[in-house]
């Protein structure tokens, strides 16, 4: 028998695997404790600064209280009182008519942006200038044009020497124009923050693709449609979400400086009658009940549109 058989009819011998489990185990811990420790300061904002306030907030609404004095129990006397309260009524109907604007939100900053992905003559100047008014306080922004706006402001005088004297009206004591020129205001100061969110958004959209389209000979709306929005679906979603949520919380600051919830109940929004209700007549708990509505309200909108967004963001291209 020679050597090499030999070798061939000798048995193998087992050999046992590394013991690698704990080591994985181990490894796993590590990382998981890691990157608890990541979130833990963002949990503690969140816990201290939104879930303990929101906690007392439901507490003091089932208080009757007067001033910032003793409170005694009153049940559910401060949501019924809610729906008997027109002033309550106006603010949450004037809350649909401002969420009923937001395709206006979406849309506009959605053309700009492309306009200016697509190397539109002064793109560069106009990137630039669209984000300026986002980088303005909102307060300051509400101080200005509450004199742009007035009836002997630039914008009315601008209509009389055009020859469109009919269309000089009081855009913000007419009981019609004062809710959407609140909203075109907030509106203009807002949407560079959509505008930039969408060029972010184009930029992962290759150039290939957007030049076979134009060379087939669609038209810019065409590319809007079939080419753009298909692909953009995810970031047209996302700020869809942060429009249809802050649409009902950014604008206090402008309500403030520009009509103070006027004419009427015009422009009163949820809010800022909070805000009065709170701070200026002193019921903290009837203010607190209707803060807690209004949060009620944008939490449904903001979980229709969040589940809206997952579905658009995972949806499979076809």
């Amino acid at each position: 028998m020679s050597i090499s058989t030999a070798k061939a009819a000798e048995p193998a011998v087992a050999t046992t695997p590394p013991p690698v489990r704990r080591n994985r185990r181990s490894t796993h811990a590590r990382e998981w404790w890691f990157g608890a420790l990541m979130v833990l300061p963002a949990l503690v904002l969140a816990v201290t600064f939104k879930l303990v306030p929101l906690a007392r907030g439901v507490v003091t609404s089932f208080e009757q209280s007067s001033g910032f004095g003793d409170s005694s129990f009153a049940g559910f006397d401060n949501y019924t009182r809610m729906f008997d309260d027109p002033v309550v009524l106006a603010s949450f109907r004037n809350a649909l008519l401002v969420v009923a604007t937001l395709p206006v939100w979406v849309v506009f900053p959605l053309v700009l942006a492309v306009l200016i992905h697509q190397r539109a003559p002064g793109w560069k100047f106009f990137r630039a200038v669209y984000f300026v008014p986002y980088t303005i306080a909102p307060i300051v922004v509400g101080i200005m044009f509450r004199q742009i706006l007035a009836p002997d402001g630039p914008i009315n005088a601008l209509l009389r020497a055009v020859g469109l004297r009919p269309l000089a009206i009081e855009w913000l004591n007419g009981q019609n124009s004062a809710l959407f020129s609140l909203v075109a205001v907030a509106l203009w100061s807002f949407f560079g923050l959509g505008v930039m969110t969408y060029l972010a958004g184009l930029a992962t959209i290759p150039d290939e693709v957007l030049e076979a389209a134009y060379l087939d000979g669609a038209g810019f709306w065409r590319r809007l449609l079939s080419v753009v929005v298909p692909m953009l679906r995810p970031t047209v979603a996302y700020w869809s979400v942060l429009c249809a949520s802050g649409v009902l919380i950014w604008l206090f600051p402008l309500i403030y400086a520009l009509t103070q919830g006027g004419p009427g109940n015009a422009t009163m929004l949820p809010e800022y009658l909070v805000f009065l209700t709170t701070f200026q007549f002193l019921d903290r708990g009837y203010g607190s009940a209707i803060g807690i509505a209004l949060f009620a309200f944008v939490a449904v909108l903001s979980i229709f549109s969040v589940r809206h967004m997952f579905t658009e963001g995972t949806r499979k291209p076809r």
